[in-house]
């Protein structure tokens, strides 16, 4: 059964308008579409309305989305939209939480990115002296085999020579890239 509506004492706020909080929370039109598309399928108009769906179908929604969340990441995003636990969720709500894990989404990809251009590829290697040699060759920079050497040093976790996916991300944080 939906939430009860309960009458305002004035006149009821104003909502902005979905493209409008899309706006606000970064995403762009087609994510914002692609956002409602999944929420949509969830909903039950008759019973509940277009813009609440059940609880325990949150799961399903960020499947839909192409997510695939562990149950205590289902459950910790329920204590902070549904903390009374009364079974609903209304799309604003789910759409704030959606942009979020949509923006760590595309950073994880531009991070997959950025890593495959150093390593030429191989995704699962480490950064190495071999791949800093060639990227300052196409880059027409002269750098020194000991400068390259102390900026793997530095940006490696352990200090070694190579720099894992975990490292460069850091690398990129600290460098607000990300």
């Amino acid at each position: 059964m939906p939430p009860k509506k309960r009458t305002p004492a004035g006149p009821p706020p104003k909502k902005k308008p979905r493209v409008k909080l899309a706006q606000n929370l970064s995403l762009t039109a087609e994510e914002e579409k692609e956002v409602r598309a999944a929420f949509g399928y969830f909903t039950d108009p008759e019973e509940l309305g277009n813009d609440v769906i059940l609880s325990k179908n949150l799961k399903k929604v960020f499947s839909a989305l192409g997510f695939s969340l562990s149950t205590g990441e289902v459950r910790d995003i329920l204590k902070s939209i549904d903390p009374d636990d009364e079974g609903f969720i209304t799309y604003e709500l789910f759409l704030e939480v959606a942009a979020m894990k949509i923006k760590d989404r595309d950073k994880k990809e531009e991070v997959e990115k950025a890593f495959s251009l150093f390593t030429g590829g191989d995704d699962e290697g480490p950064i190495t002296l071999q791949h800093l040699r060639k990227v300052a060759k196409v880059l027409n920079e002269n750098v020194s085999d000991d400068t390259l050497r102390e900026m793997l040093r530095e940006a490696s976790a352990s200090g070694g020579m190579d720099v894992d996916k975990r490292d460069f991300e850091d690398v990129m944080r600290r460098a607000g890239i990300l």
